[in-house]
């Protein structure tokens, strides 16, 4: 399916790109989420009309977005486990478990933005992970599990 990219998508393409995906990609996620537009004439014509405002928009989120990271970076937050005799975890830390720790200590991460390559974390100790605020913009912060 051809669409046109109302917003600067990763792996993907900049605002006023006609690219061809997935129906379901387009229909389910980016049309939805008013990041792309079906590729007639017309919406072709109106992007192309607006685009320095769509490009302005796209840059106003970004410094929003690195202003938000700059307020991120470098925490460190802490999650009680229950563990086992051997000190392994009865279960995982996963990005629900991470947002709600941030949140207790007055730092809102949204669940989604938590990157976990390596899947949930399973054991004690110290842990860097990632959060990305924005698809340009990613931070490091600490997560401590403890046992309890």
């Amino acid at each position: 399916m051809k669409i046109i990219l109302l917003d600067k998508i990763q792996r993907l393409g900049e605002i006023g790109d006609i690219v061809e995906v997935n129906s379901g990609y387009a229909r389910n996620f980016l049309i939805p989420q008013k990041k792309a537009a079906f590729a007639s004439e017309k919406n072709i014509a109106e992007v192309e009309a607006r685009k320095d405002e769509l490009a302005a928009a796209s840059a106003d989120l970004l410094t929003k977005a690195q202003a938000r990271a700059e307020t991120i970076v470098g925490k460190v937050c802490e999650i009680a486990v229950p563990v086992t005799e051997e000190g392994a975890l009865y279960g995982s830390v996963g990005t629900r478990e991470i947002s709600e720790a941030f949140a207790s200590i007055d730092t809102e991460i949204d669940k989604s933005e938590v990157q976990l390559p390596e899947g949930p974390i399973k054991e004690t100790g110290d842990h860097i992970i990632t959060i990305a605020v924005h698809p340009e913009v990613s931070v490091e912060v600490t997560v401590k599990v403890l046992a309890e």
